[in-house]
C-alpha cells in the first residue's frame, strides 16, 4: 500500500518546509516522499520534471483539466477511466476500466507482447542462417541439392507452427525490456551456427559412413540419394521446429510450459514431418521413404543435438551482459504468476 511520508505542497517549489525535511533538498525529498498534499498543477508538474532529471523513468496518473501539464510531461501519462477530454489528449494510455489496478495488467501484456516479438526475432534470425548455412555446405562440399520442393514443405509447416507464437504462454521481464540488438542478433547467428553444423555432421555421417547402420542395424544410405534426401529432411524438420521452444523460454526450455496451440501445432508439423520422410516416393522432389527404423534414429539424434541449445543460449547471455544465471535462480515473472496477472482478484476487491 501507500507509505506515510506525506508532506505538503509548501515542501516544494521553494516554499516553508517542516523542520523534519528542511535540511533535504528538494530533488531528494520528492524521492523520498511518499506523496504530498495540496497540489496543483505547477507542483504536478515540477515533481514530474524533477524525477526525470534525476534520471527516473516517471508515470503520472491523472483525470482532469489541472492533470494536464503533468501528464503531457512525463514518460507515461495515464488517464483513468472517465477522464476528461483534456487529460486523456494529454496521456499516452487511457484507461477503460475503473481503478489503477489495470495499469499492472497493461504492464504485464505489454511486456508478455514484446517477449513474444522477441521470441520470434531471434527463431527467425537462428531458422534462416541454419537453413542456409547447412545446406550451402552440403551443396559445397558433397555437391548434394536439397530439393527445392523439401524447402517448400519445411518452410510451410514451420510457418504454421510459428504463428501459435502469438498465442504462446510466456513470463514477462521482471524489468522494463528494450531492443537488446547485440544479444538478439548474437543469440539467432550462434543457435543457427550450431544448427547448421549439426546438420552438415549428420549429413556426413550418413552419407560417407556407416555408423548408423552398425550401431542401430538400420540400412545403409550410402549411394541411396532419395532416401538420403528423407532423412536429411528429416533432420532439419526435427530440430527446426524445436528450436522454438529454445527461443520462447528465459530460463530452461523444458521447465517453462508452452502453450497448448503450441504444442499441438508442434506436434501436428512433426507428425506430418516423419509420415513424410517415412512413406513418401516422389520423383520429382528426389525423395523416397526411407522406414521407421531410421525415423527412430533421427529422432535420437535431434534429442541429444538439441540438448547444448539452452546452455549455449545461457552462455550467450552471461557473455554480453553476465546476468544469464539470474534469470534462472530468480523469479522470472513479474509480480505475479497468476492467472491473468491476478486480474480476478482485483476487480473482487
Amino acid at each position: 500500500g501507500m507509505g506515510t511520508n506525506m508532506y505538503p505542497s509548501s515542501s516544494l517549489l521553494g516554499g516553508d518546509k517542516d523542520a523534519t525535511v528542511s535540511a533535504l533538498p528538494v530533488d531528494e525529498l520528492i524521492e523520498k516522499a511518499d506523496g504530498f498534499a495540496g497540489v496543483f498543477p505547477e507542483h504536478k508538474y515540477e515533481i514530474v520534471k524533477r524525477l526525470q532529471d534525476r534520471k527516473h523513468i516517471c508515470g503520472m496518473t491523472g483525470d482532469g483539466v489541472n492533470d494536464a501539464p503533468a501528464l503531457k510531461r512525463a514518460d507515461i501519462g495515464i488517464a483513468v477511466a472517465d477522464a476528461t477530454d483534456a487529460a486523456r489528449s494529454a496521456s499516452d494510455i487511457v484507461l477503460t476500466e475503473p481503478g489503477l489496478s489495470v495499469i499492472v495488467s497493461a504492464v504485464l501484456t505489454s511486456r508478455a507482447i514484446f517477449q513474444r516479438m522477441k521470441n520470434y526475432t531471434i527463431y527467425a534470425v537462428s531458422i534462416t542462417i541454419r537453413i542456409v548455412f547447412g545446406f550451402l555446405f552440403i551443396a559445397l562440399i558433397w555437391k548434394f541439392d536439397f530439393a527445392p520442393f523439401m524447402v517448400l514443405i519445411i518452410a510451410i509447416l514451420n510457418d504454421g507452427t510459428i504463428m501459435t507464437i502469438s498465442k504462446d504462454r510466456v513470463k514477462p521481464s521482471p524489468q522494463p525490456d528494450s531492443w537488446k540488438l547485440k544479444e538478439l542478433f548474437a543469440t539467432g547467428v550462434v543457435l543457427g551456427g550450431y544448427l547448421a553444423l549439426m546438420t552438415v555432421v549428420f549429413f556426413w555421417v550418413i552419407y560417407d559412413t556407416n555408423f548408423f547402420s552398425d550401431k542401430f542395424g538400420v540400412m545403409s544410405l550410402r549411394h541411396r540419394p532419395n532416401e538420403t534426401m528423407a532423412a536429411l529432411y528429416l533432420q532439419v524438420s526435427i530440430i527446426s521446429k524445436a528450436l522454438i521452444f529454445v527461443t520462447r523460454s528465459r530460463s530452461w526450455s523444458y521447465v517453462e510450459r508452452p502453450g497448448l496451440l503450441l504444442l499441438g501445432a508442434f506436434m501436428i508439423a512433426q507428425l506430418v514431418a516423419t509420415l513424410i520422410a517415412v512413406y513418401a516416393h516422389w520423383e520429382f522432389a528426389r525423395i523416397k521413404g526411407m522406414g521407421w527404423g531410421w525415423a527412430g534414429v533421427i529422432w535420437l539424434y535431434s534429442i541429444v543435438t538439441y540438448i547444448p541449445l539452452d546452455l549455449l543460449k545461457f552462455a550467450i547471455r552471461y557473455g554480453l551482459s553476465g546476468k544469464a544465471w539470474d534469470n534462472i535462480l530468480e523469479n522470472k515473472t513479474a509480480f505475479t504468476t497468476k492467472k491473468d496477472y491476478g486480474k480476478e482478484e482485483r476487480e473482487a476487491q
